[in-house]
């Protein structure tokens, strides 16, 4: 087989918590169906629209993160969509969905009836908090998730108000989760020939994104705090995102094995251009330790290496640290990224055609792998586009799904 989940079929109920995980899954080769009410998914009504023209087949949020699926309208919460579906289930290997503990189980829809319906079936379960525990029938949001996970509370400015990142990073963070975890319950059910129930919790998706501080509470005891473009480090504040000509990079002054040979090899950079004081050429780095420096020695190398990102872009930095082996990444906006010339010869940017509408382009294959293929299979389907073709496979006619529209079951 030339992709890793040729012949898998998956029912994709979610909503917007849960777009990415079918579209991974799509990308690799997955028959993802997108299942959505007569009147479409919220997300087909969220701006921006694409050519500013409000549309439900034109939503940017859309058009991205439902890629590589096939699209259908069902009224689950009817008894004859809430039949279908079963039917569509009898013939799946995975089932998404993203509603509130419970919400399925009441509409004849839960783990049990399923899994008495088709014992092979995974069903994976995205959630705020999980499917069960003391928050599991709380409501929550993507701000809810990064906030309980302990990553708001260390993103900001000290004197400002915690700052949620532009996108639902919680989201992206649980439909990998998400995705993996279905890939895992498929390989256990080859053994055991049975599904399972994959339960994600958005909350605990993205402690380890908060790696810095909830995730290693345990082994530092510091939860964290808002320091801004800085870190904490022993007695004091380090700059970690230092402004240059054109934008910003990420440069960190800890030592250790993996970084001492990076400021060495910065400080000859900078001495190269007449930049390193003879005290900064002078500092001792095998014993350089940066959890025992004063605010006063951590000031004064600021001022050295901040004067010299000053004067050059974020693109001779970045050649440099891949030349040099320096320990720096330039802060890209999507600017950068478009404009990446690795991303360019990698050919990671792709166009997709939507017909009637035009070409848009996409970040493509998420990995490259030998003998099998991860790619965008199609654009992200029109509302209802495949509902005919998907239902003719219980052997309904066009007749049988027109006297349903009508009916306001597709």
């Amino acid at each position: 087989m030339s992709d890793a989940l040729s012949g898998i079929r998956i029912l994709d109920l979610t909503h917007e918590p849960g777009f990415l995980a079918g579209k991974v899954l799509g990308d690799l080769g997955a028959d993802v169906v997108k299942v959505e009410p007569p009147e479409g998914d919220p997300a087909r009504r969220r701006p921006p629209f694409w050519g500013g023209t409000a549309d439900a087949d034109r939503s940017l949020l859309w058009l991205a993160l439902n890629t590589s699926k096939r699209g259908i309208t069902l009224a689950v919460d009817r008894s004859r969509g809430r039949e279908l579906l079963l039917a569509l289930a009898e013939r799946a290997d995975v089932l998404l969905e993203s509603e509130a503990p419970g919400s399925l189980q009441a509409r004849g829809l839960g783990w049990e009836t399923l899994h008495a319906r088709n014992r092979r079936l995974v069903l994976c379960s995205l959630t705020p908090f999980g499917q069960t525990g003391p928050r599991a029938g709380w409501r929550g949001s993507d701000l809810t998730a990064v906030a309980a996970s302990g990553n708001l509370y260390s993103t900001g400015d000290p004197d400002r108000a915690p700052v949620r990142c532009s996108l639902p990073v919680s989201y992206y963070h649980g439909g990998l989760e998400a995705a993996v975890g279905v890939v895992f319950a498929l390989l256990a059910r080859d053994t055991t020939g049975e599904g399972q129930h994959v339960d994600v919790a958005l909350q605990a998706a993205m402690v380890m994104p908060s790696i810095g501080t909830a995730a290693m509470f345990k082994m530092t005891g510091q939860r964290g705090a808002r320091v801004g473009a800085f870190m904490s480090a022993g007695r004091t504040v380090q700059r970690e995102i230092w402004p240059c000509q054109d934008g910003f990079v990420s440069f960190a002054l800890r030592g250790g094995p993996a970084r001492v040979p990076g400021l060495i090899a910065m400080v000859a950079y900078m001495d190269e251009h007449g930049m390193a004081s003879e005290r900064l050429r002078a500092v001792d780095w095998k014993t350089y330790n940066h959890n025992l420096l004063t605010q006063a020695e951590v000031d004064a190398l600021t001022r050295e290496f901040g004067a010299f990102f000053a004067t050059k872009t974020m693109a001779e930095l970045y050649r440099a640290a891949c030349e040099r082996n320096l320990m720096l990444a330039p802060v890209n906006t999507a600017r950068e990224i478009v404009a990446s010339e690795q991303l360019a010869a990698r050919q990671f940017l792709v166009e997709v055609d939507n017909p009637g509408r035009g070409r848009l382009r996409y970040p493509g294959a998420f990995a490259a792998t030998s003998g099998q293929t991860v790619a965008i299979r199609r654009p992200a389907p029109r509302l209802g586009e495949h509902t005919v073709e998907i239902l003719a496979e219980l052997g309904l006619g066009e007749r049988d799904v027109e006297r349903l529209r009508a009916e306001g079951v597709v």
